[in-house]
Order: structure tokens, then C-alpha cells, then sequence
């Protein structure tokens, strides 16, 4: 198995051993709404779209810890690729970035789109 392949199957086993209840971080989320005119980021377990911010994101790892969930992620902008990670809680349908670090950017609160 080549290196690429290898770290392709070691990712998937990362973010894929999340339990089933672990995906409401998961989705498109805006602010303050969620049409064009509005900062709109999309979460999931492979990637993270940031691209609001001129970045976009590998995922790497997602864990829930108690009521939070920590993201660790590759992110590509402007520059050297970065390794980040976030840690973000949803209540409801707000979904609030409570720590960054490698990449800080606002507003640090968003609503789910639909």
C-alpha cells in the first residue's frame, strides 16, 4: 500500500469511529442568516469548508468530549498548509466555536442553514 493510501485509511478510521450521536456539528451553518450575503461554512467528517475565510480544511480527527466536540484539521489558505483545531458546542441550533487554535477567525457563533 502506497503512503498516500495509507494515510487515506488511517484518516477514515479516525473520523470514522465517531458514534452516531456525534454528528449534530455536522452541516452548513451561517451567520447571521444563510444566503449568499451571509458568512456560510460547511462541517462534516472530511472535510471543513472555510472558504469564507479563504481556507479550507482537511479533517483529521473529531471527538465528542462531554458536550463539546474537538475538530483537528489540515487547512490550506493563503501560505503553508496549517495543522488547526477547534473545539465547538451546539446548543439547538447554534453551533459556537469556544477555542481555535492554529486559525482564529469571527463571528465565532452560527445558525444551522437548511
Amino acid at each position: 500500500m502506497n503512503r498516500i493510501a495509507w494515510i487515506a485509511v488511517c484518516a477514515g478510521l479516525t473520523v470514522g469511529t465517531l458514534p452516531a450521536q456525534a454528528t449534530e456539528w455536522i452541516g452548513r451553518w451561517g451567520t447571521p442568516g444563510c444566503s449568499a450575503d451571509d458568512t456560510v461554512i460547511g462541517l462534516d467528517r472530511r472535510e471543513l469548508d472555510l472558504s469564507t475565510f479563504e481556507t479550507s480544511c482537511r479533517t483529521l480527527r473529531a471527538e465528542q468530549r462531554r458536550d463539546v466536540y474537538e475538530i483537528t484539521a489540515e487547512c490550506h489558505g493563503e501560505g503553508r498548509p496549517r495543522r488547526v483545531s477547534f473545539t465547538v458546542r451546539v446548543e439547538g441550533e447554534t453551533l459556537s466555536f469556544i477555542r481555535q487554535r492554529g486559525f482564529d477567525f469571527s463571528p465565532k457563533r452560527f445558525r444551522r442553514c437548511r
